[in-house]
């Protein structure tokens, strides 16, 4: 970048909003988690500003650094909200929540997360300078980390966002109970739908950006790019199509595995239930009271009945939504991909042809 000032002084910025937000939210100094933040981008203006002549910040990459500093900070803010925010909600911990200070994590976590994103984009795209690499590039996803730790993030402000609602709206309550009262299963089945989403979400974003560079200037397209390069190793056009279809096919793993894992917590909550619900029976049973002193036993002990047939319908529900967008994005790939081939193939066919026509001709003169 020509003059990085303004992007350290951003980045700056949000290193410090994150890390206050961080330690007002763990009921610690305010200043302290702007200090802690601010630090994180010392060595970025260390290297801006130290002489040629230092071997220490040689090779120095702020745009890495960046990416690094933006990691830890949204891992930071994951935790400290599913800390201070989901399991109070959840009664895992004996912790007041706080609504304001998870409010303001929420806010920076999209931001840390978009950060990272635009330079891991950047420098991916820089650095890629093989075929596998560039078609890498323009046909993976986010980082499955980042993506996970963004999902945390997410299903946290959703959780408590529902529970909120349901403290103004009582009529929201039965929903509310849905998340909140079932156990760890129903947020963990968000977490797995949100990092799904966050998968197929920026997957498209890159489809339709190669889309419309394939329509317009194609060097802009790492998928040309990439071709440019099959041409200059003369690689057989059947090798540079398979390997492409295999890159697009391997980023399909995580998201048909998330499309396989959400049913199956929906039914290992179903499990559960059941599980609890027959004890609180047999105990009970086992009790050898009278009919008429069990009614209210009898209550707590189907109560558990309601996690396994609420997490089967979260899960399942949530299941159909990913399903059906990752099959609208694998369609709309395929076209994509699928119009490129058909380019490659008929660049590949026309220069053969004009190969022999330039053969029948001869050699030219001198």
């Amino acid at each position: 970048m020509s003059n990085p000032l303004p992007w350290l002084a951003a980045l700056a910025l949000v290193c410090a909003v994150a890390g206050g937000s961080v330690t007002h939210a763990l009921n610690a100094s305010l200043w302290l988690g702007v200090a802690v933040g601010l630090g994180l981008t010392i060595p970025a203006w260390a290297a801006r500003f130290a002489p040629p002549s230092m071997p220490m910040f040689k090779g120095f990459d702020l745009e890495r650094w960046a990416e690094f500093t933006a990691l830890i900070l949204l891992v930071v803010i994951a935790a400290t909200m599913a800390v201070t925010g989901l399991f109070p909600v959840l009664a895992l911990v004996d912790v007041p929540m706080r609504i304001e200070s998870n409010l303001s994590m929420l806010l920076m976590a999209p931001v840390l997360y978009g950060t990272y994103i635009v330079l891991n984009r950047r420098g991916s795209t820089a650095r890629a300078s093989t075929i596998s690499e560039r078609l890498g590039v323009a046909l993976s996803g986010p980082p499955l980390v980042l993506s996970l730790v963004m999902a945390v993030a997410v299903a946290t402000g959703v959780v408590l966002a529902i529970d909120f609602v349901s403290l103004k709206v009582p009529a929201s309550e039965f929903l509310a109970a849905k998340f909140t009262q079932r156990g760890i299963i129903p947020p963990l089945t968000l977490v797995l739908f949100f990092w799904g989403l966050l998968l197929l979400g920026n997957k498209a974003w890159g489809v339709s950006r190669e889309r419309r560079l394939l329509g317009g200037v194609q060097h802009g397209s790492m998928l040309a790019r990439a071709h440019e390069g099959a041409l200059g190793e003369s690689m057989e056009v059947d090798g540079f199509v398979e390997m492409m279809w295999r890159k697009s096919a391997d980023f399909y793993v995580v998201p048909r595995y998330l499309n396989w894992a959400i049913p199956i917590l929906g039914f290992i909550g179903t499990v559960l239930g059941i599980s609890l619900a027959a004890d609180g029976i047999q105990n009970i049973i086992g009790s050898g009271r009278g009919l008429s002193d069990l009614s209210g036993d009898l209550g707590e002990a189907i109560a558990p009945l309601g996690i396994a047939f609420d997490t089967t319908l979260i899960a399942l529900s949530l299941s159909v939504v990913l399903t059906y967008m990752q099959i609208g994005l694998q369609r709309r790939e395929a076209n994509v991909l699928g119009a490129f081939e058909s380019w490659v193939r008929n660049g590949a066919s026309s220069s053969r042809r004009s190969s022999r026509s330039d053969d029948a001709k001869g050699p030219p003169g001198p």
